[in-house]
Protein backbone atom coordinates (compact mmCIF):
# COMPACT_ATOMS: atom_id res chain seq x y z
CA UNK A 1 0.00 0.00 0.00
CA UNK A 2 2.62 2.41 0.96
CA UNK A 3 4.37 1.62 -2.79
CA UNK A 4 1.65 2.49 -4.64
CA UNK A 5 0.78 5.77 -2.75
CA UNK A 6 4.55 6.62 -2.94
CA UNK A 7 3.85 6.06 -6.44
CA UNK A 8 0.49 8.23 -6.87
CA UNK A 9 2.77 11.30 -4.84
CA UNK A 10 5.54 10.70 -7.62
CA UNK A 11 2.97 11.00 -10.72
CA UNK A 12 1.01 13.92 -9.12
CA UNK A 13 4.38 15.86 -8.46
CA UNK A 14 5.75 14.73 -12.47
CA UNK A 15 2.36 16.23 -13.45
CA UNK A 16 1.87 19.33 -11.61
CA UNK A 17 5.56 20.32 -12.73
CA UNK A 18 4.94 19.99 -16.61
CA UNK A 19 1.48 22.02 -15.44
CA UNK A 20 3.36 24.72 -14.16
CA UNK A 21 6.48 24.79 -16.13
CA UNK A 22 5.17 23.29 -19.68
CA UNK A 23 5.45 25.94 -22.68
CA UNK A 24 2.10 27.29 -23.99
CA UNK A 25 1.00 27.72 -27.46
CA UNK A 26 -1.29 30.33 -28.87
CA UNK A 27 -2.25 29.45 -31.61
CA UNK A 28 -3.70 31.27 -34.53
CA UNK A 29 -7.31 31.10 -34.86
CA UNK A 30 -9.37 29.39 -37.68
CA UNK A 31 -10.49 32.75 -39.55
CA UNK A 32 -14.13 32.94 -41.62
CA UNK A 33 -13.39 35.18 -44.17
CA UNK A 34 -16.90 37.93 -45.33
CA UNK A 35 -15.77 40.25 -48.27
CA UNK A 36 -18.41 42.62 -48.98
CA UNK A 37 -18.64 44.26 -52.29
CA UNK A 38 -20.54 47.13 -54.07
CA UNK A 39 -20.04 48.75 -57.34
CA UNK A 40 -16.57 49.75 -56.92
CA UNK A 41 -15.90 49.23 -53.59
CA UNK A 42 -14.58 46.67 -51.49
CA UNK A 43 -15.10 45.80 -47.44
CA UNK A 44 -13.77 42.88 -45.60
CA UNK A 45 -13.59 41.34 -42.26
CA UNK A 46 -12.32 38.34 -41.09
CA UNK A 47 -13.88 36.66 -38.11
CA UNK A 48 -11.56 34.18 -35.42
CA UNK A 49 -11.36 31.72 -33.13
CA UNK A 50 -13.92 31.17 -30.52
CA UNK A 51 -15.92 34.39 -31.55
CA UNK A 52 -17.56 31.96 -34.31
CA UNK A 53 -18.74 29.68 -31.91
CA UNK A 54 -20.29 32.74 -30.27
CA UNK A 55 -22.02 33.58 -33.14
CA UNK A 56 -23.37 30.31 -33.54
CA UNK A 57 -25.11 30.11 -30.19
CA UNK A 58 -26.77 33.32 -31.25
CA UNK A 59 -24.76 36.36 -29.73
CA UNK A 60 -24.19 39.27 -31.55
CA UNK A 61 -20.44 39.91 -31.20
CA UNK A 62 -18.56 42.51 -31.88
CA UNK A 63 -17.06 41.43 -35.86
CA UNK A 64 -20.90 41.47 -36.28
CA UNK A 65 -20.97 44.82 -34.72
CA UNK A 66 -18.06 45.80 -36.95
CA UNK A 67 -19.80 44.64 -39.98
CA UNK A 68 -22.69 46.95 -39.37
CA UNK A 69 -19.96 49.94 -38.80
CA UNK A 70 -18.16 49.28 -42.61
CA UNK A 71 -22.46 49.43 -44.51
CA UNK A 72 -22.21 52.48 -42.38
CA UNK A 73 -19.00 53.43 -43.76
CA UNK A 74 -20.65 52.62 -47.16
CA UNK A 75 -23.96 54.93 -46.21
CA UNK A 76 -21.14 57.66 -45.60
CA UNK A 77 -18.69 57.62 -48.89
CA UNK A 78 -21.59 57.71 -50.63
CA UNK A 79 -23.41 60.76 -49.28
CA UNK A 80 -26.11 58.63 -47.75
CA UNK A 81 -27.32 57.48 -51.56
CA UNK A 82 -26.73 53.85 -50.38
CA UNK A 83 -28.07 52.50 -47.82
CA UNK A 84 -27.73 48.51 -46.85
CA UNK A 85 -30.19 46.51 -44.85
CA UNK A 86 -27.78 45.99 -42.11
CA UNK A 87 -29.71 43.53 -40.59
CA UNK A 88 -30.20 41.34 -43.65
CA UNK A 89 -26.74 41.10 -44.48
CA UNK A 90 -25.89 40.27 -41.15
CA UNK A 91 -28.45 37.52 -40.89
CA UNK A 92 -26.40 36.21 -44.10
CA UNK A 93 -23.01 36.16 -42.41
CA UNK A 94 -24.69 34.41 -39.75
CA UNK A 95 -26.38 31.39 -41.50
CA UNK A 96 -23.13 31.29 -43.50
CA UNK A 97 -21.17 30.73 -40.31
CA UNK A 98 -23.56 28.06 -38.69
CA UNK A 99 -23.47 26.36 -41.82
CA UNK A 100 -19.87 25.91 -41.59
CA UNK A 101 -18.71 28.57 -44.21
CA UNK A 102 -15.35 29.88 -44.31
CA UNK A 103 -15.44 31.96 -46.75
CA UNK A 104 -18.64 34.20 -47.46
CA UNK A 105 -18.75 36.66 -50.49
CA UNK A 106 -21.82 39.23 -50.71
CA UNK A 107 -22.90 41.65 -53.57
CA UNK A 108 -24.60 44.34 -51.43
CA UNK A 109 -26.06 45.50 -54.49
CA UNK A 110 -28.70 42.88 -53.41
CA UNK A 111 -29.53 44.18 -49.86
CA UNK A 112 -30.50 47.72 -50.59
CA UNK A 113 -33.08 49.25 -47.97
CA UNK A 114 -36.27 48.36 -49.39
CA UNK A 115 -35.40 45.82 -52.29
CA UNK A 116 -33.84 42.57 -50.23
CA UNK A 117 -35.51 39.44 -50.81
CA UNK A 118 -37.37 37.48 -48.58
CA UNK A 119 -34.35 35.17 -48.89
CA UNK A 120 -31.25 37.08 -49.34
CA UNK A 121 -28.37 35.32 -51.04
CA UNK A 122 -25.03 34.99 -50.92
CA UNK A 123 -22.04 32.99 -52.27
CA UNK A 124 -21.50 31.25 -49.14
CA UNK A 125 -18.60 28.83 -50.00
CA UNK A 126 -14.40 29.01 -50.02
CA UNK A 127 -13.51 32.04 -52.29
CA UNK A 128 -12.78 30.91 -56.14
CA UNK A 129 -9.99 32.54 -57.47
CA UNK A 130 -12.61 34.39 -60.22
CA UNK A 131 -14.44 35.47 -57.52
CA UNK A 132 -11.63 36.79 -55.25
CA UNK A 133 -10.45 38.11 -58.45
CA UNK A 134 -13.32 40.62 -58.79
CA UNK A 135 -13.75 41.88 -55.29
CA UNK A 136 -9.45 42.28 -55.61
CA UNK A 137 -9.94 44.73 -58.71
CA UNK A 138 -13.17 46.46 -56.46
CA UNK A 139 -9.88 47.49 -54.09
CA UNK A 140 -7.65 48.76 -57.04
CA UNK A 141 -8.20 48.04 -61.01
CA UNK A 142 -4.66 48.27 -61.96
CA UNK A 143 -4.12 44.99 -59.34
CA UNK A 144 -4.69 42.31 -62.25
CA UNK A 145 -2.46 43.56 -64.01
CA UNK A 146 0.17 42.57 -61.90
CA UNK A 147 -1.34 39.46 -61.22
CA UNK A 148 -2.97 39.75 -57.71
CA UNK A 149 -5.72 38.39 -57.90
CA UNK A 150 -6.58 37.31 -54.10
CA UNK A 151 -6.06 38.09 -50.25
CA UNK A 152 -3.42 35.99 -48.93
CA UNK A 153 -4.82 37.19 -44.94
CA UNK A 154 -5.90 39.77 -42.46
CA UNK A 155 -5.30 40.68 -39.45
CA UNK A 156 -7.96 43.44 -37.47
CA UNK A 157 -7.29 44.99 -33.58
CA UNK A 158 -9.03 47.53 -31.48
CA UNK A 159 -8.39 50.92 -30.29
CA UNK A 160 -10.29 53.46 -28.63
CA UNK A 161 -11.77 55.97 -31.78
CA UNK A 162 -12.09 58.66 -29.09
CA UNK A 163 -8.09 58.77 -27.97
CA UNK A 164 -5.54 61.42 -29.43
CA UNK A 165 -3.67 58.21 -30.40
CA UNK A 166 -6.64 57.33 -32.72
CA UNK A 167 -5.40 59.99 -35.11
CA UNK A 168 -1.92 58.89 -35.52
CA UNK A 169 -3.62 55.00 -35.87
CA UNK A 170 -5.43 56.14 -38.86
CA UNK A 171 -2.97 58.78 -40.55
CA UNK A 172 0.15 55.85 -40.27
CA UNK A 173 -2.98 53.32 -42.30
CA UNK A 174 -3.36 55.39 -44.78
CA UNK A 175 0.34 55.99 -45.57
CA UNK A 176 0.40 52.17 -46.15
CA UNK A 177 -3.05 51.66 -47.79
CA UNK A 178 -2.84 51.05 -51.60
CA UNK A 179 1.43 50.26 -51.26
CA UNK A 180 2.72 47.26 -53.65
CA UNK A 181 6.11 45.80 -52.44
CA UNK A 182 7.50 43.99 -55.65
CA UNK A 183 9.37 40.48 -55.57
CA UNK A 184 12.51 40.72 -53.77
CA UNK A 185 11.62 44.56 -52.58
CA UNK A 186 11.85 45.57 -48.64
CA UNK A 187 9.29 47.09 -46.98
CA UNK A 188 10.16 49.64 -44.10
CA UNK A 189 7.76 50.61 -41.93
CA UNK A 190 9.63 53.91 -40.60
CA UNK A 191 9.85 55.21 -44.28
CA UNK A 192 6.57 54.28 -45.46
CA UNK A 193 5.11 56.22 -41.89
CA UNK A 194 7.73 59.33 -42.86
CA UNK A 195 8.31 61.55 -40.18
CA UNK A 196 6.75 62.06 -37.05
CA UNK A 197 5.73 65.29 -37.23
CA UNK A 198 2.81 67.50 -36.94
CA UNK A 199 3.28 69.00 -40.64
CA UNK A 200 3.29 65.37 -41.39
CA UNK A 201 -0.58 64.74 -39.63
CA UNK A 202 0.27 63.22 -36.54
CA UNK A 203 -0.63 64.52 -33.03
CA UNK A 204 0.10 63.28 -29.60
CA UNK A 205 -0.57 60.34 -28.06
CA UNK A 206 0.55 57.69 -25.50
CA UNK A 207 4.56 56.15 -26.20
CA UNK A 208 6.53 54.04 -23.55
CA UNK A 209 9.18 55.78 -22.00
CA UNK A 210 11.34 53.43 -19.51
CA UNK A 211 8.57 51.99 -17.47
CA UNK A 212 6.10 54.67 -17.90
CA UNK A 213 3.68 56.18 -20.41
CA UNK A 214 4.29 59.82 -22.09
CA UNK A 215 2.56 61.88 -24.49
CA UNK A 216 4.25 62.40 -27.57
CA UNK A 217 4.15 62.91 -31.50
CA UNK A 218 3.20 59.84 -33.41
CA UNK A 219 2.12 58.13 -30.40
CA UNK A 220 -0.16 54.63 -31.30
CA UNK A 221 1.45 54.24 -34.75
CA UNK A 222 2.76 50.64 -33.68
CA UNK A 223 -0.37 49.70 -33.56
CA UNK A 224 -0.32 50.02 -37.18
CA UNK A 225 3.01 48.06 -37.87
CA UNK A 226 2.08 45.56 -35.09
CA UNK A 227 -1.47 44.77 -36.93
CA UNK A 228 0.85 44.46 -40.24
CA UNK A 229 3.01 42.26 -38.65
CA UNK A 230 0.08 39.92 -38.04
CA UNK A 231 -1.24 39.83 -41.20
CA UNK A 232 2.49 39.62 -42.69
CA UNK A 233 3.13 36.98 -40.51
CA UNK A 234 -0.38 35.27 -41.60
CA UNK A 235 0.73 35.63 -45.18
CA UNK A 236 3.79 33.20 -44.49
CA UNK A 237 6.69 36.54 -44.52
CA UNK A 238 9.16 36.42 -41.36
CA UNK A 239 9.84 39.85 -40.64
CA UNK A 240 13.69 41.15 -41.69
CA UNK A 241 13.77 43.32 -38.87
CA UNK A 242 11.41 43.12 -35.72
CA UNK A 243 11.48 44.08 -32.09
CA UNK A 244 9.00 44.03 -28.88
CA UNK A 245 7.49 46.62 -26.89
CA UNK A 246 9.12 46.81 -23.38
CA UNK A 247 5.82 46.18 -21.93
CA UNK A 248 3.17 43.88 -23.34
CA UNK A 249 0.22 45.75 -25.48
CA UNK A 250 -3.04 45.04 -24.65
CA UNK A 251 -4.24 45.47 -28.63
CA UNK A 252 -2.24 42.02 -29.43
CA UNK A 253 -1.02 39.33 -28.05
CA UNK A 254 2.19 38.79 -26.64
CA UNK A 255 5.01 37.72 -29.26
CA UNK A 256 3.00 39.29 -32.06
CA UNK A 257 3.56 43.08 -31.73
CA UNK A 258 5.97 45.10 -33.39
CA UNK A 259 7.48 48.48 -32.11
CA UNK A 260 9.17 51.10 -34.53
CA UNK A 261 11.16 54.15 -32.74
CA UNK A 262 12.79 56.66 -34.54
CA UNK A 263 15.42 55.51 -36.96
CA UNK A 264 16.75 52.97 -34.55
CA UNK A 265 13.71 50.43 -34.00
CA UNK A 266 11.97 49.48 -37.85
CA UNK A 267 9.45 46.76 -38.54
CA UNK A 268 10.45 45.46 -42.36
CA UNK A 269 10.16 42.65 -44.43
CA UNK A 270 11.20 41.83 -47.91
CA UNK A 271 9.02 40.10 -50.37
CA UNK A 272 9.45 36.34 -50.54
CA UNK A 273 6.95 35.37 -53.49
CA UNK A 274 7.56 35.87 -57.07
CA UNK A 275 4.62 38.15 -57.21
CA UNK A 276 3.83 41.76 -55.86
CA UNK A 277 2.43 42.10 -52.19
CA UNK A 278 -0.83 44.64 -52.18
CA UNK A 279 -1.38 45.87 -48.54
CA UNK A 280 -4.95 47.63 -48.06
CA UNK A 281 -5.14 49.21 -44.57
CA UNK A 282 -8.12 51.03 -43.25
CA UNK A 283 -9.70 52.37 -40.17
CA UNK A 284 -13.38 52.06 -39.19
CA UNK A 285 -14.41 53.09 -35.97
CA UNK A 286 -12.02 51.75 -33.06
CA UNK A 287 -10.93 48.95 -35.50
CA UNK A 288 -7.58 49.05 -37.68
CA UNK A 289 -8.14 46.32 -40.67
CA UNK A 290 -5.05 45.33 -42.81
CA UNK A 291 -5.76 42.82 -45.78
CA UNK A 292 -2.63 41.25 -47.52
CA UNK A 293 -3.13 40.80 -51.47
CA UNK A 294 -1.11 38.79 -54.03
CA UNK A 295 -1.77 36.25 -56.84
CA UNK A 296 -3.44 32.77 -55.42
CA UNK A 297 -0.56 30.80 -56.33
CA UNK A 298 1.78 32.70 -54.58
CA UNK A 299 2.21 30.41 -51.47
CA UNK A 300 1.53 27.49 -53.23
CA UNK A 301 -2.10 26.72 -51.81
CA UNK A 302 0.09 26.43 -48.37
CA UNK A 303 -1.79 28.16 -45.46
CA UNK A 304 0.34 29.97 -42.57
CA UNK A 305 -0.37 31.10 -39.18
CA UNK A 306 1.45 32.11 -36.36
CA UNK A 307 2.21 30.58 -33.10
CA UNK A 308 3.54 31.94 -30.34
CA UNK A 309 5.70 29.24 -27.85
CA UNK A 310 6.68 30.51 -24.20
CA UNK A 311 5.06 32.14 -21.78
CA UNK A 312 3.37 35.76 -22.10
CA UNK A 313 6.83 37.21 -20.78
CA UNK A 314 9.19 35.50 -23.06
CA UNK A 315 8.32 33.65 -25.81
CA UNK A 316 9.21 32.19 -29.83
CA UNK A 317 6.91 32.80 -32.33
CA UNK A 318 7.34 30.15 -35.36
CA UNK A 319 5.36 30.34 -38.44
CA UNK A 320 3.57 27.07 -39.14
CA UNK A 321 2.42 26.01 -42.92
CA UNK A 322 -0.16 23.39 -43.98
CA UNK A 323 -0.89 22.08 -46.70
CA UNK A 324 -4.31 20.35 -46.79
CA UNK A 325 -4.29 20.90 -43.28
CA UNK A 326 -1.22 19.09 -43.25
CA UNK A 327 1.69 20.68 -41.57
CA UNK A 328 4.33 20.94 -44.25
CA UNK A 329 6.60 23.43 -42.34
CA UNK A 330 7.97 25.37 -39.08
CA UNK A 331 10.11 28.68 -39.43
CA UNK A 332 10.69 30.34 -36.41
CA UNK A 333 10.30 34.11 -36.83
CA UNK A 334 11.61 35.42 -34.09
CA UNK A 335 12.21 35.95 -30.37
CA UNK A 336 10.28 38.30 -27.78
CA UNK A 337 10.92 39.77 -23.72
CA UNK A 338 9.04 41.93 -21.86
CA UNK A 339 9.66 43.59 -18.96
CA UNK A 340 6.00 43.76 -17.59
Amino acid sequence: MKKISGYLVTVLTVLTFLTIFAPYQVLADSVTSVVMTYQDKTYTKQIYGVETDRIKAGENTDSLRDIEGLLNNLTFQTNGEVRVDKSAVVNTVKAAIIAGKTGINIDLTKYKEGEVAATPSASAATPSASATATAVSAVNPSMSSLGIDCMLSEASTRFRANEDRAQNIRNAASKINGMIILPGQMFSCTMAFGPRTTANGYGLGNVISGDTYVKGVGGGICQVSSTLNLAMLRAGVVPAERHNHSHRSSYIASGLDATISGSSLDYKFINPYEYPLYISAVTNGGVISISIYSNHDATKGIVYEPVVVGGKMSNTTHIIGKLAGIQVSDRVCYSSRYKQ
